[in-house]
């Protein structure tokens, strides 16, 4: 039997196991599926210099604040249709303020918050039709701002160096839809995880594929640096597809779907829905 179900456009992560929608692309209409099989369930969150617990901690405490209030609920339901922002899982490693911690008031002294992300991750953080940034994250980190009393700015970055622009102080967060990893726990200090998600495939209907054991002698597409690019690697089929073709977004990888370059697409199901739902026109 095949393991798929349908999607409703615009349903999120976590509150499905598959999706279908229609895409029409000026010729018959393709649809998409998402596997009902995935390659591992994982959790969001912020990204810090690992020595910035100061302001890291002023964040969290403004987000609980947050969801307290109501805002994220109000966030989420805008984007979402639903309320999928969570508040009661541990930070991955919590760590205390240090004495010569500096970092809050530098930012407030500075009077910005400079987020980065990828630019073209929907719904999290992408370009409108407008070409301005918006999303969920977006939204979040513009009322965290205002709580601080700074500015915002979202600053573009490639997310295969993410840990570059926040190491070289180009940045002073990761915040757009960013997996934990034992990686990045070494690398930066993450705050509580804040949204579910999983590591989906998305295939056209039409394809034959069914399970993950089908992509063998398939070719896939993802966007590098991603942790979809991870979760392939350590799952069983790794080794059995054809290839892989990394790009720089996942819009990229999805046009390559419909355009038969690749035959699966391996992304974030918050991302990979939104993307599906919208036919890949997020500009």
């Amino acid at each position: 039997m095949k393991k798929w179900k349908r999607l409703l456009a615009g349903m999120m992560a976590g509150l499905m196991s598959a999706a279908l929608v229609s895409c029409s692309g000026g010729g018959d209409a393709d649809e998409y599926v998402v596997l009902e099989e995935d390659l591992g369930s994982e959790v969001y969150a912020i990204g810090f210099r690992p020595e910035d617990v100061a302001l890291a901690t002023e964040v969290q405490r403004i987000l609980d604040e947050m969801v307290a209030d109501g805002t994220t609920k109000e966030i989420s339901e805008k984007w979402f249709g639903t309320d999928l922002i969570i508040n009661d899982l541990d930070y991955p490693a919590e760590k205390e303020v240090s004495a010569g911690d500096t970092s809050l008031e530098d930012l407030k002294e500075r009077g910005e918050f400079v987020i980065g992300l990828d630019d073209s991750f929907p719904p999290m953080g992408f370009r409108d039709e407008e070409n301005e940034i918006v999303g969920v994250d977006i939204d979040l980190a513009m009322e965290v701002s205002e709580r601080l009393g700074v500015t915002f700015r979202a600053q573009p970055i490639n997310w295969d160096s993410k840990e570059m622009e926040l190491a070289n102080g180009n940045i002073d967060c990761i915040w757009n839809g960013m997996t934990v990893t034992d990686e990045r726990k070494e690398a930066m200090y993450l705050s509580k995880p804040y949204l579910n998600n999983r590591q989906v495939v998305i295939v056209k209907a039409s394809s034959g594929i069914e399970s993950l054991d089908d992509l063998a002698g398939k070719i896939v597409g993802l966007q590098k640096g991603s942790s979809a690019e991870q979760a392939l690697a350590d799952s069983a089929v790794a080794g059995e597809v054809a290839s892989v073709q990394t790009y720089d977004d996942n819009v990229a990888a999805f046009m390559d779907l419909q355009n038969g370059r690749v035959d699966a697409f391996l992304v974030d199901e918050v991302a990979g829905n939104y993307i599906i739902a919208n036919q890949g026109e997020t500009k």
